[in-house]
């Protein structure tokens, strides 16, 4: 598997759901874990989203804001063989699912 953005970049500009920007909205989060990993350095943390993203967690839209982030995962890492696009899929659904979970207030504008 490549290494890749799954999860939010302290003090980044881009959507921590796609990666691409600009952010438009902001969603606070309480601390979990991914892959024995804390996503935040403290209790809580921001989940940034693109103005699409952000329209698809509003909606709650998590399978086209999991095709999404495949898609623009591979657009900026190149092809990626299907064995691990299908190993990406699943990462995400998890970690988006982990979201979904400890989101605490649906977002800052």
């Amino acid at each position: 598997m490549r290494v890749g953005h799954l999860v939010p970049t302290p003090g980044g500009n881009d959507c921590d759901f796609c990666t691409s920007g600009p952010v438009f909205k902001l969603y606070e989060c309480s601390n979990f874990v991914f892959n024995n990993l804390p996503i935040f350095q403290k209790d809580f943390g921001v989940w940034a989203a693109c103005a699409r993203c952000a329209e698809l967690v509003d909606s709650e839209n998590w399978t086209d804001l999991t095709k999404r982030a495949v898609r623009k995962f591979a657009k900026r890492h190149g092809p990626i063989p299907r064995y691990e696009a299908v190993r990406l899929r699943e990462q995400l659904q998890q970690v988006h699912q982990l979201f979904r979970e400890h989101r605490t207030k649906p977002s800052i504008n």
